[in-house]
């Protein structure tokens, strides 16, 4: 399947000449009205009052209302109407109504399997009361008697994909923010073509935003075609709207509900470096086989019937047998220790709470002796950083990594204006020479780490849907430490004096932070 470039553009050109003309109308129309009546205009500004009020009352990040407030009090028709189309919630309502009613249906799905929150409690009672808080805001529970394996780069985890792809028997289920066809997608593609004729269920879903330059508009007919299928998260139609910011930002490769791929890699081939982009592309991924596996299905099978809008059951996709070994196992409390604990959850833009910012900020709060941090992008509201420079001042090794190479000059600018305070605290900073960090990764005191696709910035944090996968005194914890370690050798660590701004940068820099929650 070769979609063809031309048709891709074409409909990017369409959508956004679209976007444009409704704009350009849209204010034309607005000062006319503004300016007809004195009392209309007034009626406007009261309006704008209202709404700052309602963002300082409303629960939400305070770097995010403040920086919505000054918009709307700058430009006080344009930035209330911004607010209402990009920065609120609530204009996804249909999305909670579909999302969150399965979301809430299968959660009581999740207190019949063998959790292992106990036993994680006698442990480590800190460690065991952040993975409850996921337990009881992620409806995510935790789990022993799950391997995993991890993967540095994208490079390194093709063939064991590719194998254990071959080897599924009865489902398939992919999930992915960006697809691009070429060397990755191929080499995927031509075993999902197989397995979709052997009769296994290959289930397709991907975010039309993070491919709409990528595939043609048609891409999940022509899957359906093939007996694969597809499903395109939020489609991008020539229609300003309020719902095109909440996007589906998680990655999935989910093998017979028994086998979990998750993390930073999408399917194209700079993840796996087969064409450079902003130099060497440095990702990671993780493999999860066992109970935990289950999250992720849980979490994919939720999203996939909201849009496909079908009410299966989910008890044939659970692994009876590996459930019940998971329950003999935790008869033995020593080799349970020894496999250590796995709590795969995701994020929704639907709710009020932050839970990945809040995973992080606990990460933070409970670590003694390090934290090792990978972050593409470092767009972080006072509280996370706040909780970064605390863990800092109280002795803890705060290492951050960023990209060496920028795919975004913007962001990128907007990232190092976060390091001053940082640094000032005592937080060592490198940034990754040989090109683009893409992981999202927290590791601490050889105790706790997470992998996922959570970026530090408002957008993950807030806007999109998103997953991490937990790992509680496992042994993949210590590969993921020293993958960090490996990778600072080839980083180089930045100094204040490489930081040091005039007047003109700083006042660009504090632009550039008003507007960071829009970025």
């Amino acid at each position: 399947m070769k979609p063809e470039k031309k048709s891709t553009l074409e409909r990017v050109g369409v959508l956004a000449v679209a976007f444009i003309v409704q704009i350009v109308w849209f204010v034309i129309i607005m000062n006319n009205i503004v300016s007809y009546s004195a009392y209309i205009q007034f009626a406007f500004t009261f309006a704008s009052i209202i709404m700052v009020l309602y963002l300082v009352n409303k629960d939400e990040s305070p770097a995010y209302r403040m920086s919505w407030i000054i918009v709307i009090t700058l430009f006080p028709l344009l930035g209330g109407i911004l607010y209402l189309m990009i920065g609120n919630k609530r204009p996804t309502i249909w999305m909670r109504r579909s999302v969150d009613l399965l979301q809430k249906l299968h959660s009581k799905e999740m207190t019949s399997v063998p959790s292992a929150q106990e036993y994680l409690e006698k442990k480590d009672k800190r460690l065991s009361a952040l993975s409850q808080y996921i337990s009881n805001y992620a409806h995510m529970p935790v789990y022993t008697n799950t391997d995993a394996k991890y993967f540095p780069n994208g490079e390194s985890v093709m063939s064991s994909l590719i194998y254990d792809l071959k080897q599924a028997k009865s489902t398939i289920f992919i999930e992915f923010f960006i697809v691009e066809t070429g060397v990755m997608f191929d080499s995927i593609f031509e075993v999902l073509k197989e397995k979709a004729k052997e009769g296994v269920d290959v289930r397709f879903l991907y975010d039309d935003f993070g491919s709409i330059t990528r595939l043609p508009k048609d891409f999940d007919e022509q899957l359906e075609e093939l007996g694969i299928k597809a499903l395109k998260f939020n489609p991008v139609k020539p229609l300003i709207s309020m719902v095109y910011n909440t996007r589906d930002h998680r990655k999935f490769v989910i093998i017979d509900s028994e086998i979990g791929y998750t993390g930073g890699l999408n399917i194209a081939d700079e993840y796996i470096n087969v064409k450079e982009r902003f130099g060497y592309w440095k990702d990671n991924m993780v493999r999860i086989q066992g109970p935990a596996t289950w999250n992720l299905t849980n979490l994919f099978l939720n999203m996939w019937n909201s849009f496909y809008y079908t009410d299966e059951s989910y008890e044939p996709f659970r692994i009876d047998h590996i459930m019940n070994e998971t329950r003999e196992i935790q008869e033995d409390e020593t080799a349970m220790n020894e496999m250590g604990f796995v709590q795969p959850f995701g994020d929704t833009p639907l709710d009020v709470e932050p839970v990945g910012e809040n995973v992080y900020r606990e990460i933070l709060n409970n670590a003694q002796d390090y934290v090792y941090i990978y972050t593409p992008y470092l767009v972080i509201s006072y509280e996370l950083q706040t909780a970064m420079q605390l863990a800092a001042k109280r002795g803890v090794d705060v290492r951050l990594m960023t990209p060496g190479i920028p795919d975004k000059k913007m962001v990128f600018r907007l990232t190092r204006s976060f390091y001053r305070p940082l640094m000032k605290a005592g937080i060592k900073i490198y940034e990754f020479t040989p090109g683009f960090l893409h992981a999202k990764t927290f590791v601490s005191d050889d105790k706790v780490a997470t992998v996922g696709t959570i970026n530090l910035d408002y957008r993950s944090l807030y806007l999109h849907f998103e997953t991490s996968t937990m790992f509680y005194y496992h042994p993949v914890i210590e590969d993921i430490s020293k993958d960090f370690l490996e990778s600072q050798e080839r980083s180089r660590r930045i100094k204040l004096k490489d930081i040091e701004a005039g007047l003109v940068d700083s006042v660009w820099d504090a632009v550039l932070r008003l507007i960071a929650p829009f970025v």
